[in-house]
């Protein structure tokens, strides 16, 4: 069982006057603070006439008081070293703001503010809603997403779920600023809200705070009208369509209870069982038999109802495998093919998971906000408890009276000019319950591990509470303790990828990291998920340009096992040639959803033209050529070369003992050897501008610019980080001109991707086709003014107190810190780690400017364009 974190005595609960609930609760892991506002309205509270109103409310929420302006509030939460964001879904809309703990007070002026003053000002809606519309643009392009709502409006008849939730064009252009106030006076209120505040702060002076602003606020009484019920059962239901994507999205759902009744519990544990993890029954019924590139499966409980969903990407040519396969394995458990082994996996994920939720400020204070809005943040302690306590029995119970063929629909979202799944739902359903799916292996237990003489790791310095060791054999060994850390995050650290790549073994290097998690000399890929899963983790593997890695994340006490775990992983990998086919066919669909994603695949366009002949212009997935080429023997010789002998560091962050936790691995690495960093030779940027277009037929044109920038080993590398904070984000340049005024686009990103011997300064924007070039003058405008004038003070220190700040609230996560100490030591020394505020602190308006005039040149930019249809 995890620890206790949140202690009925931890939390100190006030009830206003006039209804406001507050919750506040200390948490010293790191020196920042989380306050949330919990609104009970959402999408199940619009009538039809104003489908949409609730999300549009929530950017509005941001749009300006009688005291601040539009866009001060997003530049007064940087001010004080914070991000701020939101999110709206069906039954309730939250608020969120996190910044350093001395924050508190500007935090909530903020909150409050916008929570009792917005104004919604009639001219700031109407650009509003054109960004809005261009979200959900960008929603329908997005394949996942579009066939999930598509499930919810085919498994329901009457209930407002089945609408599209943000709202469609039209319905969106109709709405009024009167509409807008009357939702927000209706649905605001102080009885409808739970403000809750955790982090680095006294409670009694954060309750305090925020009665001071709070209490005087008025209520009154709310009616609530949700909406008519399905009432007749759903019965099978099939839709399918086609579009321009890569791969075919199946989506499975069926109707469940609400959160509250006491099956849901089950359902919850059941969706783990199924497909959380490596070794989760519906992960190798389709993803290890190349059926899918990915599965999921949750019980997803909105207010009074619920719904349980297994959504699968699968390539066109094995989807109608992959539906059957699904349908088996859910046959399988309502006849009772479950297993207390499979029980006793799930449930020590789930511990691990509400561990993880809670690690950080932020996720406590959203636990205690939505449970609190339902009725009671104890109650989510009870629902916890539930899942721990359910049985093999309650799981096939619940999977019998839910999950039955007659209740599912499924949606099936292909690409262009493929073959339909059936001609009728009739045809397909025969389809489905076919006879001659191959049933699941059974497991044989591990072979027990033999032991292996103890070695002691020599302690070379301490930096800044990093104990830095050395193996023998010449591998690092950082740990950094982390006192009271329920989570220990480990993982090894390799200086490689893509840079010892030839482009006729492109991508070699994510195949091999991937396929190393299919199994080692001592157990099968089952086997070894099964062995980190009970250990409540679950291994993770990528390659960049320049490192590659695997992590693990487990309870502290169990540190000692995943590390015996990651050490087999890496000296004795098997290399299995059916692991090697399932990965490629992972790698090779992973290839056509990077097409096909609106953000990744401009990048990727632009960085061809960038470093047309350098490591740094390719993919780290590869080319389909050279992904179909590689054998094991290859995979095998990578490894040998790549890994175990390489400049490689394995660390630990968590509540350890130093010298004890370095001893422990430097005993497991004996097949590890230490070597120098690859030479990476300095691209040359394109003298002339270059622009790469791909049409589809998408409803928006993604566009990214890309300019020379600053390598890791330049000092200008911080300019181009604060260049980064005036330019982009709530309250940037970027973002105030081209979203806020001109309603260009929802997503405007600008930011710098520095690596070891070259870096770019990027920026981005999606929006409809016909305002391409309207988008990309606007971008090379904010470009040329940071080339002509200097940054104001202000903006400055803004962007100086968010960096300092963001910095701070990384230090709530212990995988962000080990991250940090990973590529610090890779790449650059660990005491930069330390010294980084200091590093920002030096930068001028003057050292900004000199940056702009030296790199945004823009005739010598690269363009990457996915160009959708007019």
């Amino acid at each position: 069982m995890p620890p206790q974190i949140l202690t009925p005595d931890s939390v100190h609960r006030v009830r206003l006057a006039n209804g406001l609930t507050i919750l506040a609760r200390r948490d010293r892991t790191a020196p920042v603070v989380a306050i949330v506002t919990w609104v009970k309205a959402g999408y199940f509270d619009e009538p039809d006439e104003t489908v949409g109103i609730a999300h549009v409310l929530e950017h509005m929420y941001f749009k300006g008081t009688p005291t601040r302006g539009v866009g001060e509030i997003a530049r007064a939460t940087k001010l004080a070293g914070g991000y701020l964001n939101a999110g709206t879904i069906y039954d309730h809309t939250h608020y969120y703001t996190v910044l350093p703990a001395d924050g508190l007070r500007a935090g909530l002026d903020v909150q409050f503010d916008a929570y009792a003053n917005s104004v919604i000002d009639a001219d700031e809606l109407r650009r509003e809603l054109e960004v809005i519309i261009e979200e959900t643009k960008r929603k329908a392009d997005s394949a996942g997403p579009l066939a999930l709502e598509t499930m919810f409006e085919v498994l329901h008849d009457r209930h407002r779920i089945r609408r599209w939730r943000m709202g469609r064009e039209d319905e969106l252009r109709a709405l009024t600023r009167d509409q807008l106030v009357a939702f927000y006076r209706r649905f605001y209120r102080p009885s409808n809200t739970v403000l809750a505040i955790v982090g680095d702060v006294d409670p009694a002076e954060a309750i305090r705070e925020a009665t001071q602003r709070y209490a005087a606020l008025e209520d009154a009484p709310l009616t609530r009208d949700r909406g008519p019920l399905d009432i007749r059962p759903a019965g099978f239901r099939l839709r399918e369509w086609e579009g321009d994507i890569a791969q075919t999205e199946l989506v499975f759902g069926w109707r469940t209870p609400s959160a509250d009744h006491p099956d849901a519990p089950a359902l919850d544990c059941l969706a783990t069982v199924l497909a959380s993890g490596r070794a989760a029954r519906l992960v190798r019924a389709t993803r290890d038999r190349r059926l899918v590139s990915s599965i999921s499966a949750y019980d997803y409980t909105p207010t009074e109802l619920g719904v349980f969903v297994v959504h699968a990407t699968a390539p066109q040519e094995r989807a109608r495998e992959a539906a059957r396969a699904i349908v088996d394995q859910v046959r399988r458990v309502r006849e009772g093919d479950l297993t207390d082994d499979e029980l006793a996996r799930a449930r020590q994920l789930l511990d691990a998971q509400w561990l993880r939720r809670l690690e950080s400020a932020e996720g406590q204070a959203n636990f205690l906000g939505s449970w609190e809005l339902a009725g009671g943040w104890e109650q989510g302690l009870a629902y916890q408890d539930a899942l721990r306590n359910t049985s093999v029995a309650r799981l096939t119970d619940v999977a019998q009276r839910y999950l039955s063929l007659d209740g599912a629909s499924l949606v099936a979202y292909r690409p262009r000019g493929t073959e339909a799944l059936g001609a009728s739902a009739t045809e397909v359903r025969a389809l489905l319950e076919a006879p001659g799916v191959a049933p699941l292996e059974v497991t044989a237990p591990a072979p027990a591990v033999s032991a292996v003489a103890p070695r002691r790791a020599q302690l070379e310095r301490v930096v800044d509470g990093v104990h830095v060791f050395r193996t023998d054999e010449d591998v690092r060994i950082l740990v950094r303790p982390r006192p009271g850390a329920a989570l220990a995050h480990l993982g090894a650290f390799i200086a490689g990828g893509v840079i010892d790549e030839s482009p006729d073994v492109s991508g070699l290097s994510t195949l091999m990291a991937r396929t190393m998690l299919r199994g080692t000399q001592r157990r099968h890929a089952t086997q070894f998920a099964e062995a980190a899963e009970r250990l409540g983790g679950s291994f993770s593997t990528s390659v960049g340009s320049e490192a590659m890695q695997w992590t693990i994340g487990v309870p502290t006490d169990r540190y000692a096992d995943a590390m015996a775990l990651l050490a087999e992983l890496l000296t004795e990998p098997a290399f299995p040639e059916d692991g090697l086919e399932a990965e490629r066919a992972i790698a090779l669909a992973s290839l056509g959803a990077l097409r096909d994603d609106m953000y990744r695949q401009p990048l990727r366009l632009a960085a061809e033209l960038a470093w047309p002949n350098h490591p740094y212009g390719r993919s780290t997935l590869g080319t389909e050529d050279a992904v179909r080429r590689v054998t094991v023997a290859q995979l095998r010789d990578w490894h040998a070369r790549s890994v175990l002998r390489a400049r490689s560091a394995v660390a630990i962050v968590g509540d350890v003992d130093p010298q004890r936790a370095a001893d422990e691995i430097a005993t497991r690495l004996v097949g590890l050897r230490g070597a120098d960093a690859p030479r990476i030779a300095r691209p040359a940027w394109p003298s002339a501008s270059a622009v790469n277009v791909e049409p589809r037929d998408k409803r928006q044109t993604a566009l990214s610019i890309l300019f020379e920038g600053p390598a890791r080993d330049e000092a200008s590398r911080f300019e181009a980080e604060l260049l980064s904070g005036v330019a982009s984000g709530l309250g940037g340049r970027f973002f105030e001109e081209l979203r806020d005024r001109q309603s260009l686009a929802y997503t405007v990103l600008v930011r710098p991707y520095v690596r070891a011997v070259s870096g770019t300064f990027a920026a981005y924007i999606a929006t409809s086709p016909d305002k391409e070039e309207i988008a990309r003058a606007g971008l090379l405008n904010e470009f040329a003014k940071l080339r002509e004038d200097l940054v104001h003070p202000h903006e400055l220190e803004r962007a100086l107190r968010y960096a300092i700040g963001s910095w701070k609230i990384r230090q709530a996560s212990g995988a962000a810190v080990l991250a940090d100490l990973a590529d610090a030591y890779l790449w650059g020394e660990l005491e930069e780690l330390a010294r980084y505020p200091a590093d920002l602190s030096r930068v001028t308006p003057e050292s900004m400017r000199t940056l702009a005039r030296r790199w945004f040149d823009p005739d010598r930019r690269v363009e990457g364009v996915v160009r959708g249809r007019a």
